[in-house]
């Protein structure tokens, strides 16, 4: 039977799941549940990672890890509690596993619900760990579906000034927009309608998963989210709940209006993940270090390599060697292989033939 590593992220919004299977030759699979915390609660969380386990086709795991950023749901009081009670539920599912650092560390546990605040949102490092190992200097950007992190490497190490949510947010290294959830009111204030500018709603009538559909840039079976008012995800639902952002509705008007909006505000993203790039870029630069690669991965990997290149960097899209439900689960696909590493694979020499 093949060794199966796995790695879990417990995300607010989203599960991801990935198994490396090690037989002879090396195989990486991955998988992405929609499970919005805040709607679905703890007590279906076990059932949900089983449900992730057994879409990954894993009869046995030999080694598990988790991370999580679920712990920021605001069902629970604080970080320490959301941890030590998404850690609770995992210890039901899983007779063994480990927990990851912000320092790459694999920790029990008990020590992880002690060392909450190293554990809570720690998912970029494993993503840093292999960008690190297919490129010596990098900047990976990872556009998902609610959030996009921006994780430079430098020398062949991780190289960020920020440990935790705060400090991240504050360096440019997290920036709040993502590919599917992001609420249209929060991109853009005002948008081009009949050659002047109409303001948007502050309701939340339409997001980002509305404006990638209309523009083309995923399925419907990609916008696996629940969609703002509930309702269906074609493309002529994405089509009406955009023109709620202007307090208006279809029959006001036309698609090819909407397009332009969708269009616009699809600049603004980027221009939102650019703003958060250019600043890292600027320390780096201020310390005499140049990055002209970046790495675009995630679900909205067409996002971020837009931003990479009007940054002036050479964008790589890391869905063209390893495919796209392994970037979508980069956090999970890179944890399984880092523990990996950790049991002594050769791992490094599988990713540097990715190449």
């Amino acid at each position: 039977m093949p060794t199966s590593i796995v790695g879990l992220d417990i995300g607010g919004a989203n599960i991801k799941a990935s198994a490396f299977f090690v037989n002879g030759s090396y195989n990486l699979r991955s998988v992405k549940l929609h499970y919005p915390l805040w709607i679905r609660g703890l007590n279906n969380l076990s059932g949900a990672l089983k449900s992730c386990i057994n879409a990954l086709g894993v009869n046995a795991v030999n080694s598990i890890a988790i991370t999580m950023t679920a712990e920021l749901v605001d069902i629970f009081r604080d970080k320490r509690e959301g941890v030590e009670k998404i850690l609770k539920v995992a210890k039901e599912v899983f007779a063994d596993f480990k927990v990851i650092t912000s320092r790459g560390e694999l920790i029990t546990p008990n020590e992880a619900i002690d060392r909450y605040m190293d554990v809570a949102a720690a998912n970029w490092w494993t993503v840093g760990w292999f960008a690190s190992k297919l490129y010596e200097k990098c900047v990976v950007v990872d556009v998902g579906s609610t959030t996009t992190t921006i994780t430079p490497v430098i020398d062949g190490k991780i190289s960020v000034r920020g440990f935790n949510d705060i400090e991240k947010m504050c360096f440019g290294e997290v920036i709040y927009v993502g590919a599917l959830r992001t609420p249209i009111s929060s991109i853009a204030s005002q948008v081009p309608l009949n050659g002047t500018w109409c303001r948007t709603s502050s309701e939340y009538f339409a997001n980002t998963g509305d404006i990638n559909l209309i523009l083309n840039f995923i399925a419907e079976d990609e916008y696996d989210v629940i969609t703002p008012n509930g309702r269906g995800k074609s493309l002529n639902e994405c089509f009406a709940r955009l023109s709620r952002a202007i307090c208006g509705d279809v029959l006001m008007l036309t698609k090819d209006q909407l397009k332009i909006i969708a269009r616009y505000i699809y600049e603004k993203i980027i221009e939102k993940i650019f703003e958060g790039l250019i600043q890292v870029l600027s320390y780096l630069a201020s310390n005499g270090v140049f990055v002209d690669v970046g790495l675009a991965v995630g679900l909205g990997d067409f996002i971020a390599k837009n931003a990479i290149e009007r940054a002036g960097l050479k964008a790589i899209m890391l869905r063209d060697y390893i495919g796209r439900d392994n970037t979508i689960a980069l956090t999970s696909a890179s944890l399984a292989l880092y523990q990996a590493y950790k049991m002594g694979v050769d791992v490094e020499k599988w990713i540097s033939s990715l190449r």
